[in-house]
């Protein structure tokens, strides 16, 4: 009796719509800027936004490269993928840090105040990242956290539509991001609810954690105590 191997796309197009929405959300400050009459990017922006780009195309490559059972390869490009990824942290980080110091922030909003989000955005990509390599081992655990991690990366791009469609229509910071970020969990989860039968716990706590971080990170911000650490940390 042939054992009949079933491929899951679902990772590979769920990094395809987060990709979507990337390039949208950037597509008037990086992707399409060429279009606008606007000034050049530093070196580190540009920098940033290739890593970035680099990433979504390795993990849609790496989700590929397992729905297709060629596994060797995937593990052969995985250390590359790690590398990227943690440079991408680093230096989304230091970027963060240098735009705040610089006195940038979206409209209306305290640079200082505000870099709590990007140190949350980051902490949340480092921390599914970290979390994937160390059950690298174990499939179902390891996909589903790489997925979670490039799902954290929603943030920053959703900023940008929340400028673009949210804040016009008065609705609150951060509204895009919260519920583009609830649609990406709830639909994973609706997937292995529809194939497994169950919701795996990968998705149940670190979808739950990726969610309730969104407003948290807006929060944190906001406190008193909050302004002398984001003194220290931009020096």
């Amino acid at each position: 009796m042939n054992t009949v191997i079933t491929r899951d796309r679902f990772p590979a197009i769920a990094v395809v719509a987060l990709s979507a929405v990337t390039i949208v959300g950037f597509s008037h400050t990086y992707y399409l800027r060429w279009l606008f009459e606007l000034p050049p990017l530093s070196r580190a922006a540009h920098l940033h936004g290739l890593i970035a780009t680099l990433w979504l195309g390795l993990h849609y490559a790496q989700a590929r490269l397992i729905a297709t059972h060629r596994v060797a390869v995937h593990k052969k490009l995985g250390i590359f993928t790690a590398c990227v990824g943690a440079q991408l942290a680093v230096q989304a980080l230091d970027l963060a840090i240098t735009g705040v110091a610089a006195g940038h922030a979206p409209p209306g909003r305290n640079p200082l105040q505000f870099l709590s989000v990007p140190i949350g955005t980051t902490s949340m990509f480092v921390l599914f990242l970290a979390g994937a390599l160390a059950m690298r081992k174990k499939r179902e655990w390891h996909k589903r956290l790489m997925l979670l991690a490039t799902m954290s990366l929603l943030i920053p791009a959703a900023g940008r539509l929340d400028l673009q469609f949210a804040t016009p229509l008065g609705l609150p910071p951060a509204f895009l991001g919260l519920w583009l970020t609830v649609a990406f969990v709830a639909w994973a989860c609706w997937h292995d609810w529809r194939k497994r039968g169950r919701i795996h716990p990968a998705f149940v706590y670190g979808g739950l954690l990726l969610v309730a971080s969104v407003p948290l990170r807006r929060w944190i911000g906001m406190q008193d105590w909050w302004m002398p650490i984001a003194h220290r940390i931009v020096g």
